[in-house]
């Protein structure tokens, strides 16, 4: 199961799209300094369980638009969590990039079989400090994916640890020739698109879903990364 919002914004400033996940997180950390429990999670370097996506409707040219309503959409592996960020936005109402205009409930969901998850913002993979680029080894890739999962889903539930020794996606399919930045501290981050093929044991299921709350990969809280969409069964 994982938990999603929707929070509609207006755009005080305009920007390209690779700028705004970072503009998106000083405004969900800085409201986060709000509520006592994020502050304090918000200086640990565990997993927080939240990920965004991209505003929308897209942009054609990349350009997102000063004075144009957009929607983000947040979800998180944790209930309370989604919750507190609602609560902490509607005190944090804007910076100087975004101000707030609305804030869904937050909703509870659960696919009764999930046969694919895509990345519609690009997930992060970092392999001894670099970052994976088409041309690396694509089983590799997943390897990393499934071991980010696997410890995102301990975390959540550490009485009941997952180790397969396979992987929950039985095959991953990237999606862009090049790699896709993001803007992060001064400097850009790479990151690729791809889609995951979810084996239907409920072990698998159980990381899809995790991965559906939590982002795939790394930097989900920092950059929105590994926001996924999923196909399957409702």
């Amino acid at each position: 199961m994982f938990y999603e919002m929707k929070v509609t914004v207006m755009l005080k400033q305009s920007g390209h799209y690779i700028e705004w996940p970072e503009r998106i997180s000083a405004w969900i950390g800085r409201a986060s300094l709000h509520d006592p429990v994020l502050k304090h999670s918000h200086y640990e370097t565990a997993y927080k369980h939240y990920v965004y996506g991209a505003p929308y409707p897209r942009e054609n040219d990349g350009i997102y638009k000063q004075g144009k309503v957009y929607v983000i959409e947040i979800r998180s592996s944790i209930e309370q969590s989604l919750r507190r960020i609602s609560a902490a936005l509607q005190v944090e109402r804007g910076n100087d990039y975004i101000e707030l205009l609305a804030v869904s409930n937050v909703h509870s969901k659960r696919l009764t079989h999930i046969t694919e998850l895509t990345t519609v913002t690009p997930a992060i993979v970092t392999i001894d400090n670099k970052p994976w680029v088409p041309g690396g080894d694509i089983e590799l890739l997943l390897k990393q994916v499934h071991s980010n999962a696997e410890k995102k889903a301990n975390s959540l539930f550490p009485d009941e640890p997952i180790r397969l020794d396979y992987y929950f996606a039985e095959g991953i399919q990237l999606l862009n020739s090049k790699p896709i930045a993001y803007c992060y501290k001064g400097r850009k981050l790479l990151g690729n698109k791809f889609r995951l093929l979810i084996r239907e044991d409920a072990w698998s299921q159980r990381l899809a879903h995790v991965v559906l709350g939590s982002g795939a990969a790394e930097k989900g809280s920092i950059l929105g990364a590994g926001f996924c969409l999923a196909k399957g069964l409702t």
